[in-house]
């Protein structure tokens, strides 16, 4: 089993590395827009970011963080995501939405880090590198992943379309797709369980160097 399942990514991989491919370079331009953007922030719009941050190192430091409220909002979070993935690759639209999908993740990720970065330097990189690095070595690959399938099952049912196939091969693709995807996600929720109960942890270290 263990073996069929490692030729199929094989395979899987290989037969779409160009839509990969895609994906991962909508990600990089979704963090360098992210990063560069804050360069066109006011200085009542850094003010504010920068109380945000002041707000919620004194909330980690303090210990007030509340893991099971956290996990939840990020599971909600994160289904979210796979959700509009996964229903947007059933119908054609996928193809230009869901890059669009990524291309937002890529630049929150860009802005946080690149904020934090300009604004408190050296201890903004380590704060960035241990509060979103944990759970995004999870929730990337596993975004990255869906959004690919997404794309492949529209571009897929594109050709079906043309080939009209039956109602049992659609229906049999669309359980394939749905049971792919939701093994995916059983990734991206390992990142929400980091993302809760680990990450925390190194951000109240890091937070007593910062503050």
């Amino acid at each position: 089993m263990q073996h069929k399942l490692k030729n199929w990514l094989y395979r899987h991989f290989k037969d779409n590395f160009l839509v990969y491919f895609t994906i991962i370079v909508f990600l990089i331009i979704g963090i360098i827009i992210g990063a560069v953007s804050i360069r066109i922030l006011d200085s009542d719009q850094k003010g504010q970011v920068i109380s945000f941050f002041n707000s919620f190192f004194k909330l980690i430091s303090n210990d007030e963080v509340d893991s099971f409220l956290l996990l939840k909002e990020s599971i909600l979070n994160n289904l979210k995501t796979i959700f509009l993935i996964w229903i947007t690759g059933i119908i054609i639209i996928g193809i230009p939405i869901i890059p669009i999908i990524i291309l937002l993740r890529g630049f929150a990720i860009g802005f946080t880090v690149g904020f934090l970065v300009n604004e408190f330097g050296i201890k903004g990189l380590l704060f960035a590198l241990f509060s979103i690095l944990p759970q995004n070595l999870f929730v990337i690959p596993g975004i990255i992943s869906i959004s690919s399938i997404g794309m492949v099952n529209s571009l897929n049912n594109i050709r079906r379309k043309r080939l009209q196939s039956t109602y049992n091969h659609k229906l049999t693709n669309f359980i394939n797709y749905s049971v792919i995807i939701f093994i995916f996600s059983i990734i991206i929720m390992i990142g929400s369980l980091v993302e809760a109960y680990i990450t925390p942890i190194f951000m109240r270290l890091i937070t007593d160097y910062i503050y």
